[in-house]
């Protein structure tokens, strides 16, 4: 058992580097939590430990963020226009409201990923003194 919590111990350790890089920008960062995501879910079908209400609360926030402001800007986007096409466009304040909250969900998950290694490693000092 303490050997399976190690190993989703490093995994969640991994994965917190990852939710770091999800800081970027909505399109890498959406792709850096979508890696959080598969790591935390790989920790927790090794480790058995359940996860917390932060982490996957805070993951599915950032997924949708992401998904929202990359599809508002694909559907924004004029191939033909000129590079201050977004400065004109009326999704402009959507897509920089929405780029915010992306940012603060990538806060989120940092922390939601951090309290799910604390918790791993809280059910591996409590396996080592069974």
């Amino acid at each position: 058992m303490r050997l399976r919590l190690t190993i989703a111990l490093v995994i969640q350790i991994i994965a917190i580097l990852f939710s770091l890089r999800g800081w970027v920008d909505a399109l890498q960062g959406g792709i850096a939590v979508l890696i959080v995501l598969l790591l935390t879910v790989a920790a927790r079908l090794v480790g058995r430990v359940a996860i917390p209400k932060l982490t996957w609360i805070s993951l599915t926030a950032a997924i949708v963020c992401s998904i929202a402001t990359v599809s508002l800007l694909v559907y924004s986007y004029d191939p033909m226009a000129s590079d201050s096409q977004f400065a004109d466009s009326p999704f402009s304040s959507t897509i920089s409201g929405l780029n915010i909250a992306f940012r603060v969900t990538a806060v989120a998950v940092i922390a939601g990923t951090v309290f799910y290694a604390v918790r791993i490693l809280d059910e591996r000092k409590k396996s080592a003194r069974s």
